[in-house]
Formats: structure tokens, sequence, C-alpha cells
């Protein structure tokens, strides 16, 4: 099973190097493939307004500048911590750029100051949307990117995304309870094993 990779302490250390000028721009590429997923789902549920590929394509740009300055202290936060914080501070700078230009539309993060420090009501609605935009890139890389069989992917889909009642999955598929028990069993743990990826990013 294609796993995403881990954002180690030494692959942001690669990063830093490449934003610098040295590498091939490996480490780059397995950042994007580990973070943009998760972080266009998580600005989907924060955010209802803007195109995410947008936003996510200033996020890097920022990165880049922060990793190459040496600017992010992995003693001070998790990384997953530091890169919801930069999400956030470039919508706001949407929003605030929008007012500014008199763009009208919904500033769902108008009350937000940009300062380091977050309220705790904002800091777990942000880990919420998190936990839900990891959630379901995992759920969608186990069924679109792995080597389960097109049926175990199916049969997992009818059940437990599509709400459609055990028996009746069994009917449809002729699979035992049992089996059915397995496949989902099966299909949760690599769910999981792909969350853990973006659980203690240090």
């Amino acid at each position: 099973m294609n796993e995403f990779p881990s954002t180690s302490q030494t692959l942001l250390e690669k990063l830093a190097n490449e934003a610098t000028g040295g590498g091939d721009g490996a480490a780059w590429t397995r950042f994007f493939d580990l973070y943009t997923p998760v972080m266009k789902n998580f600005i989907v549920q924060i955010d209802h307004n803007h195109d995410p590929d947008d936003v996510v394509q200033e996020v890097y740009r920022h990165l880049v500048k922060i990793l190459a300055g040496r600017r992010y202290n992995a003693d001070k936060s998790q990384f997953r911590t530091f890169l919801k914080m930069l999400i956030r501070r470039q919508l706001i700078g949407i929003y605030r750029w929008e007012q500014c230009h008199g763009v009208n539309g919904i500033v769902s993060l108008d009350d937000l100051a940009d300062e380091p420090e977050v309220p705790p009501e904002q800091g777990i609605a942000l880990d919420l949307a998190w936990v839900k935009a990891r959630h379901e890139t995992a759920v969608e890389h186990v069924l679109t990117k792995t080597a389960l069989s097109a049926k175990t992917k199916a049969v997992y889909r009818a059940h437990v995304i599509d709400g459609m009642p055990a028996a009746e999955v069994c009917r449809r598929f002729g699979i035992d309870g049992n089996y059915l028990r397995q496949i989902k069993f099966r299909v949760e743990r690599a769910i999981s094993l792909i969350e853990m990826e973006f659980s203690d990013e240090r």
C-alpha cells in the first residue's frame, strides 16, 4: 500500500536546504504529495468562498521563504499546528484585501485577529477541521490509490460511506457478515495508518 511519507525533522531540513538552492527537489515533491490534499480539504472545511488551489499556492510561496530563512522552530510548535496557522493567516490576508478593495462576500474568519496566539475556541475549531480534513483525505487515498481490490473498496464505500445496512450490502455483493466485518477492519486499518502520518509531526 502506498502510504503518505511522514513529515520528520529530517524532511523539514531537506526542504529548508532545497529552498536555499540545494538538493534536487525530491523533498518538496514528497512534501507536496503528502500535504496538498489535506491542505485543500482543510481549507474547504473552514472557508467556502475561495479556490483552495489558489490558497495552497500562496501558502507554499510563503512556506518556501519561511523554511529558506530557517524561521520554523520545531521546539515551539508541531509542524501541523504551524501549517494550520499559516493557512489561517493567508485566508485572513485575502479577506482583508477584499474588504479594502470593496469585494463583497461572506467573511467567515472576520472575527479572528492576526496574532500568534489563538483563542481557545478558535484553536479547537481549527483542530477539528484539520482532523476532519485529514480523515477524509486518508479515506479518499485508500479508496482510490491503494492496491485493495475494487470489490473491497466498493463494499466499504457502500456500507460505511453510503450507510447501506449490513444485510443489504451482503446481499448485493454476495458476502456474509463475517467477511463484511473483515473488509471494514482491513480498510479502516489502512485509513488509520495514513492518518497516523499526520498525527504528531515534529
